[in-house]
């Protein structure tokens, strides 16, 4: 008669059925609707169970799938700030808190280049503009 080892998903099976062949046991695997039923010989079941206790680790790996590879290099991503501080500003956040000077610089130099005689203190009215633009936008106390 056959010790029934379970039902396992097709992975799983395939790396359970590996270890017990290594293990000189000689599985039967016969494919259900509710996955792939593993069996061995009564004769063999304390062993196969030793070695399925043994291989548990390999067999959950297999359930899990393959981990996918990191392209980027180890130096890179310990140097990069937004992985060490989390998630970093969306692109549109980014480009909202620049759009007000951005605004106000195409402004003064556009009204420079119109109005000749007072292109000094158009630029120098601008650059204070921006400043003071900046310096209301409230800071993000984890930029560095």
């Amino acid at each position: 008669m056959a010790e029934d080892l379970g039902t396992w998903p097709p992975e799983q099976a395939r790396v359970l059925v590996e270890a017990l062949q290594k293990a000189g046991l000689s599985p039967k695997a016969k494919r259900t609707r509710e996955g792939v039923l593993v069996t061995v010989e009564d004769a063999e079941s304390d062993e196969a169970h030793r070695t399925l206790v043994a291989n548990m680790d390999a067999i959950a790996q297999a359930a899990r799938g393959p981990q996918p590879k990191r392209q980027r290099s180890r130096d890179r991503s310990a140097s990069s700030p937004r992985e060490r501080s989390g998630p970093g500003p969306l692109t549109s956040e980014r480009f909202g808190k620049l759009s007000q000077p951005l605004i106000i610089l195409i402004i003064g130099l556009v009204l420079s280049l119109l109005i000749v005689p007072l292109r000094i203190p158009i630029l120098i009215f601008t650059v204070a503009a921006i400043i003071y633009v900046l310096g209301k936008q409230p800071r993000r106390d984890d930029e560095p």
